[in-house]
């Protein structure tokens, strides 16, 4: 679909842009990955304390403090 719009490209830029397609898929992987692993860190930080410490609000505070902060870390890897 984009090849008749990239034929009057230089050879140069058209490498730029294979450059930037593997880049951007490298980044996506990466973010997807972080993801994951978010996912799995508040799954195990919920699923520890509510098995340890019972449903009091208090403890469900604190499980959501942890979460929010992890989710912070989350979103400074994002930006990186």
């Amino acid at each position: 679909i984009l090849v008749p719009q990239l034929e009057p490209l230089t050879e140069q830029q058209f490498l730029g842009i294979c450059s930037l397609q593997q880049s951007s898929q490298q980044a996506e992987e990466a973010l997807s990955q972080g993801l994951d692993s978010l996912q799995q860190a508040l799954a195990e930080t919920i699923a520890a304390g509510s098995l340890s410490h019972g449903p009091d609000a208090g403890n469900y505070m604190g499980q959501m403090a942890i979460a929010l902060g992890k989710l912070a870390n989350y979103e400074g890897f994002v930006r990186q």
